[in-house]
């Protein structure tokens, strides 16, 4: 299966991306992304190769998922229907990132398409170091043990909410996760399977500031948290995670400036707008 990207689209970039990221529901190996799903209620095995043009998808074990459903998944996880000329030609004038696009061409941000997992993330990895919240992440996924095996290797898959929901608070402070992210995490997959956090429920709000306003309203998801979900799964692109540390970070060498505050930030990142979210993605990965 082939499926052409909108635009420029360099499948090495997102590679590497992923192979920095460590993140247990993929494999990346040989030049190529295997990943485990379910998909329509059924599990499927599929693996990702670039083309000049976007990529291949290679279904390896399947059991009765449509070829658009894995299509639609892929589509939407490497963000291929998005068409970035618009964002390089914006940024072609912009004084942190004109030469930083050239480098980075073809680049796009890799998705969460399952809300539970976007939201799982976006509470581990509050306040902690990205490699310590993958670990986190992969003990959760672990527990259920929910996977599928092909050539002898196995392929973890993401639990569904509403089991992430049934565990107890010392189940998860066992795998170290705080009490409070415990709370979190708990109150956060009960919303998701009831359904008032669901994707499709979010995906209903028209305006940005409205959703926000109401993501930031549960224990456990502020504007940080709230904006990595908008960005990751929901695709809100003018979403831009305020108080990130790698934003701070890549500020400090972009405008040497020392400590650049939260309103700092804030501010500086307002001016991006629409195109927020992949100068968000760009910036981040000045720091690689």
């Amino acid at each position: 299966m082939k499926i052409q990207a909108n635009g420029a689209f360099d499948f090495q970039q997102s590679y590497q991306y992923m192979q920095r990221q460590n993140d247990c529901l993929y494999e990346v190996s040989g030049g190529k992304i295997r990943k485990a799903e379910r998909l329509e209620g059924n599990k499927v095995l599929f693996e990702v190769t670039g083309r000049p043009d976007g990529v291949e998808v290679q279904i390896l074990l399947n059991e009765g998922v449509s070829d658009e459903a894995v299509r639609k998944y892929v589509t939407e996880w490497l963000d291929l229907d998005y068409d970035v000329a618009g964002f390089y030609e914006w940024a072609e004038h912009d004084v942190r990132l004109k030469d930083h696009i050239k480098k980075l061409s073809g680049f796009r941000m890799t998705g969460y398409p399952d809300i539970a997992d976007a939201f799982l993330w976006s509470v581990l990895g509050q306040q902690i170091t990205m490699h310590f919240a993958y670990i986190l992440k992969k003990r959760v996924v672990e527990y259920f043990n929910h996977h599928v095996t092909f050539g002898g290797n196995k392929y973890l898959m993401m639990p569904a909410a509403g089991e992430i929901a049934s565990l107890s608070v010392d189940v998860l402070r066992e795998m170290q996760i705080s009490t409070r992210k415990a709370e979190y995490i708990k109150n956060i997959m009960a919303e998701i399977d009831r359904g008032v956090l669901s994707k499709e429920n979010l995906l209903k709000y028209q305006s940005y500031d409205d959703v926000l306003k109401f993501l930031t309203s549960f224990r456990g998801i502020g504007p940080w948290s709230a904006n990595v979900v908008l960005m990751r799964c929901l695709k809100y692109r003018n979403a831009v995670p305020i108080g990130d540390a790698g934003l701070k970070n890549v500020l400090k060498i972009t405008d040497d400036i020392e400590k650049p505050s939260v309103k700092y930030v804030e501010e500086e990142m307002r001016h991006y707008g629409g195109y927020g979210m992949y100068a968000t993605v760009y910036l981040w990965e000045m720091l690689n």
